[in-house]
């Protein structure tokens, strides 16, 4: 194919002829058409060697500095000539290669002998490679406007790091103007840090190879710098390159780094990990989280499924496969808790979720889900069975021992009744004022007692009655019970404030319990004081909600008597919550 692009036995002058004369031989040589003719110079001492080619450019300039035809050639204004072995010429890559490298319009053919066999003309060559003589044009001129219109870095350098053109993104990017980088050192623009690496990929770019990739930090006009990532390639004299500022991509990547970062904080924190099985190829996808909570090995990766399912408990095994069978072909997701093997022999307790992910026509592509470790819940659900256990077994000794106290402590107390009743009957009229007081003491805490007895079998049995939260009114249910309190004792001079609207959710009974134990320890406390005062109200916290005053109770030491007044409430507030 470039036969035709070969000037066979070029015309041959030694370097003493006038211009003259080689104006006239050059005429005879122009045998290649759209080639002026061209002429081997050659030295004659000590032996004829090619010093270089004269052209039809190269004479004009020697005139223009020598005006006169008779003048010898001059060395100064010759072609250099690059040589190429007549069995490489072939070789389109090379030659090309050559003649970018080069920059020279003819490459000098040799033989083994290094006997001048003919010149490769590059203008030829090129009507050769492109038969249109309007698509090398077109060519040119399109590369042109996707050089000035791309949005990547487009730079062509020299081999000793200067600018030598840019596109408009430059200024775009890194706001500097066209004219103020060419003939730059790119050096310059870049950062301190970054001159050593940067240096390294020129030297590998200046051995003939490419460099992609590379990333440096590059100076803005603003004093900033973007991280940019280079695509070089060695062309002749110059390095021709693509760039892109990823100042922002590099900014999402470590957000990203520093999500998954907190992500594993929280996964790890939680005991929640998180995986993917495909169900196209079988894989699995494990967190760190996970390979923690399964006790596996992370640097051997997840197994397969059918080893995955030997970690579980033999009995979870079935419902586990069926329920992940299931989600690969209906697509529904499920939920179950299991039991997992470890390699040290304990067990460990596992709650594993699957959602399925489906494709466009509805097929299930994939499963995600999360494990989370629930050892620690179950172990306090185990705890919290035997303590109830152990709740119910002391509830009901209780309860025995309740009755059993009900039953010995009232038929003594039936005695007392009955007989105390019989001598105020049977000989009241002869007993004086004080005898008959005592009498009336005796029956009054007879009646008392047997009420501790009630209100002990009633609390017995509070463990196996359900308690059913409602809306209490304890302004309205305190005065009931301070009523009741005064009719018992109309004696005891007692003021009695108790705020209204004062409600919370409760079990109604369970509150009457415990407000009645509260008035009735106030009124005892206060039944030797003159101007005794009760205050029940709303405080910020239980111990305020009832007050007595005065605080110190006559032949009480105050240590007691405090105490006293406030044991029931502390020992009351799982009944209620306020509201």
């Amino acid at each position: 194919m470039l036969t035709s692009a070969i000037l066979r036995d070029p015309p041959q002058i030694p370097l003493q002829t006038s211009i003259g004369e080689a104006i006239a031989l050059m005429k005879k040589s122009q045998t290649i058409e759209g080639d002026a003719g061209v002429l081997v110079v050659m030295a004659q001492s000590p032996e004829p060697e090619p010093l270089g080619l004269l052209t039809p450019d190269r004479i004009v300039a020697q005139l223009a500095a020598t005006p006169s035809l008779d003048y010898p050639l001059e060395p100064n204004y010759l072609t250099p000539i690059v040589g190429l072995p007549e069995s490489r010429y072939q070789d389109i890559e090379e030659v090309q290669q050559l003649f970018q490298e080069h920059q020279v319009p003819y490459l000098l053919l040799v033989d083994k002998a290094g006997e001048i066999t003919g010149l490769l003309s590059r203008q030829r060559l090129r009507s050769l490679l492109f038969p249109d003589s309007g698509l090398y044009s077109d060519i040119c001129d399109n590369l042109t406007p996707f050089f000035e219109t791309s949005l990547n870095l487009l730079s062509i350098v020299d081999r000793q790091g200067r600018f030598y053109r840019v596109n408009p993104a430059w200024e775009t990017v890194l706001g500097y103007s066209r004219s103020s980088l060419l003939g730059q050192p790119f050096l310059n623009f870049v950062h301190p840090e970054d001159h050593e690496a940067t240096l390294a990929a020129m030297a590998q770019l200046n051995q003939g190879q490419a460099v992609e990739g590379f990333v440096n930090r590059y100076r803005d006009q603003q004093g900033d710098y973007h991280q940019v990532e280079w695509y070089s390639q060695p062309y002749g004299d110059f390095i021709y390159a693509n760039a892109r500022d990823i100042t922002s991509r590099k900014q999402l990547e470590r957000d990203l780094q520093k999500w998954q970062l907190h992500l594993q904080a929280a996964q790890r924190i939680a005991h929640l990990g998180s995986w993917e099985f495909d169900a196209t190829t079988g894989e699995i996808t494990w967190s760190e989280e996970v390979f923690r909570i399964l006790g596996q090995d992370m640097a051997l990766g997840p197994p397969d499924y059918e080893k995955l399912l030997q970690i579980y408990h033999p009995d979870d095994r079935p419902e586990h496969d069926r329920l992940v069978q299931v989600a690969l072909q209906k697509g529904e997701p499920y939920d179950l808790e299991c039991r997992v093997l470890h390699d040290d022999g304990h067990l460990s307790y596992i709650q594993a979720r699957g959602e399925p992910g489906l494709d466009e026509n509805g097929q299930v592509v994939n499963i995600m889900g999360t494990i989370l470790d629930i050892t620690e819940r179950k172990q306090q659900e185990l705890h919290l069975l035997k303590t109830t256990a152990q709740l119910e077994a002391s509830n009901r000794e209780l309860e025995a021992f309740a009755y059993s106290v009900s039953h010995d402590l009232r038929a003594p107390l039936r005695a007392i009744d009955g007989f105390s009743q019989a001598l105020i009957e049977d000989y009241g009229a002869s007993l004086d004022a004080e005898a008959q007081d005592y009498f009336k003491r005796i029956r009054r805490n007879v009646s008392r007692m047997s009420q501790l007895i009630d209100d002990l079998l009633r609390l017995s049995r509070v463990s196996r009655v359900a308690i059913e939260p409602q809306v209490v009114n304890l302004s309205h249910l305190a005065q009931e019970i301070a009523a009741e309190l005064q009719e018992r004792e109309p004696e005891h001079s007692i003021t009695l404030e108790i705020a209204p609207q004062l409600t919370l959710n409760a079990d109604p009974s369970l509150m009457e319990m415990m407000l009645t134990n509260l008035l009735e320890n106030a009124w005892k406390f206060t039944r030797y004081q003159p101007q005794a005062q009760i205050e029940l109200g709303r405080g910020s916290s239980l111990q305020e909600t009832l007050k007595t005053t005065p605080e110190r109770v006559q032949g009480t030491p105050p240590r007691r008597s405090r105490r006293q007044a406030q044991s029931s409430p502390f020992r009351c507030t799982s009944l209620f919550s306020t509201r």
